[in-house]
Formats: structure tokens, sequence, C-alpha cells
């Protein structure tokens, strides 16, 4: 299913101009676990924002709340909070009378200008990522998704260091911002890579940063992705995103519930 075209936005006359409305509904070939994985949500309410902004989306802070139900109905609202050169928008995802996820984001009403760093980053071929398929029974979203892992971290490898790169590519019809929000939450927690036994961590906040436009369509994008900390509780992981030519996509950082404990 063609999630944009599934996306319908819903104006008035008698509504004022700084808040607008969409309609949704995902197809279940987006889930990751029992529900759409949690970097689509926050790519709809990205794309919502800048719509209703007109303008380039450079931060986002979102709170996953609840799940969001495949192959159901879902509404996306969007208020501006502030407009003109630097905006703040909220946007929010409901699904059957309940809040599921909110996130303000931040715009600017210019282009995105190169990315300034103290040294180029070099960053290895696309074809040294050594490909790897993420358990389609658990996560149907991995039809969509081409990995190249690179390093010798795999998930549940029980290896020394709660880390994963590796080159990711989205196929599908996607917005391009939507595109972004799944490739902020494309590999699993790395604190898979340190354990040998799964285990239920969903993520409940993600904040990003955006360094340029969004990626093209089917671009790879290298993703480098370290847990920080972790307690009994919560693991936080911070991502760092570049595109072929080395340059910065965005950087990010999610906090995951450790729900099975």
């Amino acid at each position: 299913m063609d999630l944009a075209a599934t996306a319908a936005l819903v104006t008035g006359t008698d509504r004022p101009l700084d808040r607008a409305e969409r309609v949704l509904v995902v197809d279940p070939s987006w889930r990751s676990f029992s529900h759409v994985q949690g970097g689509l949500v926050v790519g709809h309410l990205l794309a919502a924002a800048a719509d209703l902004a007109g303008a380039t989306p450079r931060a986002v802070t979102a709170h996953l709340l609840a799940g969001v139900e495949p192959s159901a109905e879902a509404s996306v609202a969007v208020t501006a909070d502030r407009a003109g050169t630097t905006g703040s928008v909220r946007a929010t995802m409901s699904q059957h009378g309940r809040l599921a996820a909110v996130a303000q984001v931040l715009t600017l009403a210019r282009p995105a200008s190169p990315v300034a760093e103290a040294a180029p980053v070099p960053v290895p071929p696309v074809a040294d990522g050594v490909p790897f398929a993420l358990p389609r029974d658990l996560v149907p979203i991995a039809d969509h998704t081409s990995i190249r892992a690179l390093g010798s971290s795999r998930p549940l490898a029980g290896g020394a260091e709660p880390r994963l790169t590796a080159w990711v590519r989205i196929d599908g019809d996607l917005e391009p911002l939507v595109q972004l929000g799944v490739l902020l939450d494309a590999l699993p927690p790395s604190l898979f890579a340190v354990r040998t036994t799964p285990a239920v961590l969903p993520t409940v906040e993600l904040t990003a940063h955006l360094a340029g436009p969004p990626p093209a369509g089917s671009a790879w994008v290298l993703v480098d992705q370290v847990t920080t900390w972790a307690d009994d509780d919560l693991a936080v992981d911070d991502a760092e995103l570049r595109a072929e030519d080395g340059s910065l996509v965005a950087r990010a950082r999610q906090t995951r519930r450790l729900l099975s404990r």
C-alpha cells in the first residue's frame, strides 16, 4: 500500500490556517513486532508538521505513548505554536480515540545549508557491508528494508560493545520525511549486540536533529548506533546517519523501555 496515497490532508474554510489534520491507514507490511514501526510514526508527524509550516524541519522530539495498529485509521493533527522564520509545530497521532504519539517539531523557513564539520568523515563503501536480514516473521518491515552490516557486531551475538553499524536502504514509495523517520529507527536496539536472548524494547521517545534534506528514495544511508547507557527500565541509543559521500544526514537519540524487566 502506498502510504503517501493513503494520507489524505483534511482542511476546511472554517478551520484556522494554523491547524490541519490528515487521516492515514498503514499497511501491515510496515509493522515491527505487534505495531507500526515507531520511526514511521515519527516520520508522518514530521511530514505533517512540514506541510503545515511550509518550512524545513530541523529538529523533532517525539513521545510514543501507545502502539499504532496497522490497517486501521489513524489521525494526525498539527498545530503551529509559532510561525515565522523559526517555527514550532505540535503534531499528534491518535487512533481509536486515544493519543498514540506526540511530537514537537522545530522548523526553519529556509533550505538547510551545508554542514560544517572539523574534518571530513570517511565512510566505508556500501559494498563492504555484509547483507543482513531482520527476522521477517517478527518484523514484517524487513520486507522494505535492505541492510548491509559493518564490523563484527550483530544482534544477539553476545559481543563486547552495544553498537550496531550498517548501511540501510528503505524500499517503498514514502514521502522523504517519512522515509527519514523509518531510517532513524531502522536498526534493532544496540543493546542486542551484547545480548544472546531477545527482549521487548519499544521506543518510547525519539529526538533527532536534521542536518540537511532527507535522503532520496532508496538511497543508502550509513547508521552508526550505540547504547550510551541502560538501567533496569530504560536503554538510550545514540545514532548518527550519513550519506554515501560522508555528509551528515541526522543525529538522533532514542529511549527504549525494557518491558521484560
